[in-house]
């Protein structure tokens, strides 16, 4: 019975979907609302990051701050989403997966010498070994997303950028 609740357990991790949050969390209360919804379901997918992002209504500034006042406190409640579902990840794992876009608007954000540790992520996250796609729900401006694949356009070959292009789902 232990092996096979324990082989259930890894087949179903296996079968979550890889999730990226692309957001400009500060803007308005929405970002923020929506991130505390996606924690209590973050049992559901895999989390590979949460970057915070500038946005049309937020072009100079991004609040990674505020995605790590909501994954601690996510952290307090954990043990209690535990009792109802198993697979809740650490708030150790969310806030090692967290990461700023940079402070620019747009495409004024993308091109050489403009890389960040949000496109770093993304580039990362699709480049691990793992067959699923990435799923990237932009919940901001997507210019780290842009960087990534303007990054990996200028220094990998057309079918390198082919085979990154079809792990991702935006």
């Amino acid at each position: 019975l232990l092996a096979f609740t324990l082989c259930a357990a890894l087949a179903s991790a296996a079968d979550r979907p890889r999730v990226l949050v692309l957001t400009d969390i500060e803007n308005e209360p929405d970002d923020a609302m929506s991130m505390a919804r996606f924690l209590v379901y973050a049992n559901q997918w895999e989390v590979e990051g949460l970057v915070a992002t500038t946005s049309i209504h937020q072009q100079k500034k991004t609040a990674a701050w505020r995605i790590r006042e909501i994954v601690e406190a996510y952290g307090k409640v954990r043990d209690n989403l535990l009792l109802h579902e198993p697979g809740f990840p650490t708030a150790a794992h969310l806030l090692s997966v967290i990461r700023d876009g940079r402070t620019d608007y747009g495409m004024r954000a993308v091109g050489e010498g403009m890389d960040s540790p949000g496109s770093d992520l993304i580039i990362a996250a699709v480049d691990k070994a793992d067959a699923r796609p990435l799923w990237v729900p932009v919940w901001g401006g997507p210019n780290c997303l842009a960087q990534a694949l303007w990054k990996v356009r200028a220094t990998r070959t057309a079918a390198e950028l082919d085979k990154f292009v079809a792990k991702l789902r935006v």
